[in-house]
């Protein structure tokens, strides 16, 4: 099978403001683990970068029986992203993971938010900022604010948290001035989180959760920015992840809620979704992703999660490919 493995390049925005360029450097270092891993599995490989100035020229140069899509270009950036769904449509070629709709939901967390509100789906309670203006009506604090077109945990710092109104309003105010999108306050759940990765095969498999855990000595229990991506950073890696140790309950409620939410959204061949508990042991999602990044990284929740379901990265990708093909092969 000759597999096309498609990666975007940063912007050019971070050639002026590299404050969060590590996240996206990311991206290669992945596509060239999935590569690997595929010309392990026989397949023939090609790598295609991306830049946002030639989308059109990269993906008109596909010959490839099937694109493993890794495109992962979010925030402001999102646009491109979508152009690159756009173009790939327009060659009529068969590609891994989120279709454009479930990318452009899932990159929006308002939009997130409001989809799994309307299947019914269980998220902490919130409420939108778009102009700095609004009235803080969300009354269970401690609340986080989150700027709602990031990921990779940008925006995500202590200091978003806040504990009253007037707190409230000062962050939003912050975070509008300093995002220039809209943001959104939810509840802070203070209980266990988890990562939960799903993969179609046959049927739509729940694989063993993984647990962030984090350390005894850390204040604020909070996956931060600094946490995951600056090595000089104090808050650096406060945070392990292991195979969860859950009750049949839990276990079963996590795996229904995510069955239920890959199917709502139309997800397809895999995700991996963020998890976290009240003090109740209640589990809300934090956020659906819908294309996760990839990689043999230990300290991955997916990781963690296809190691306790016997497989290797080799293995587990190759049953992406598989789940696509069978896609294909049933149209």
């Amino acid at each position: 099978m000759n597999i096309t493995v498609l990666y975007n390049k940063p912007s050019d925005r971070f050639a002026t403001d590299a404050t969060h360029k590590a996240a996206e450097e990311d991206t290669e270092h992945s596509a060239k683990e999935v590569a690997a891993a595929l010309t392990s599995k026989g397949a023939h490989v090609t790598l295609v970068s991306v830049t946002e100035h030639a989308i059109d020229i990269a993906v008109n140069g596909i010959t490839a029986d099937l694109v493993f899509n890794l495109i992962e270009w979010t925030g402001v950036d999102t646009q491109l992203a979508l152009k690159v769904f756009d173009a790939m449509s327009a060659r009529g070629l068969h590609y891994t993971g989120a279709t454009k709709e479930n990318y452009h939901d899932t990159c929006d967390k308002i939009i997130t938010k409001r989809l799994c509100q309307r299947y019914g789906l269980p998220t902490a309670k919130w409420q939108e900022f778009k102009t700095r203006k609004e009235t803080p009506e969300i009354d269970t604090y401690p609340v986080i604010v989150k700027v709602s077109n990031e990921h990779s945990s940008v925006g995500i710092t202590k200091d978003a948290i806040a504990h009253n109104a007037q707190e409230l309003a000062d962050i939003v105010k912050r975070r509008i001035d300093e995002y220039h999108q809209p943001v959104f306050a939810e509840t802070f759940l203070t209980g266990r989180e988890f990562q939960v990765t799903l993969l179609e095969q046959e049927g739509l498999v729940v694989l063993p959760p993984a647990e962030i855990v984090y350390g005894k000595n850390t204040d604020v229990p909070l996956l931060t920015y600094e946490s995951r991506w600056n090595e000089r950073h104090s808050d650096y890696k406060n945070s392990d992840v292991e195979l969860a140790k859950l009750t049949p309950f839990l276990l079963e409620k996590l795996t229904r809620m995510s069955q239920t939410a890959f199917t709502a959204f139309g997800f397809r061949n895999y995700a991996r979704f963020d998890i976290r508990c009240d003090e109740h042991e209640i589990p809300y999602f934090l956020e659906l992703n819908s294309n996760p990044g990839l990689g043999d990284d230990p300290d991955y929740g997916m990781t963690v999660s296809y190691k306790a379901a016997g497989m290797t990265f080799s293995d587990f990708v190759w049953k992406i490919v598989q789940s696509a093909r069978r896609r294909v092969n049933k149209r």
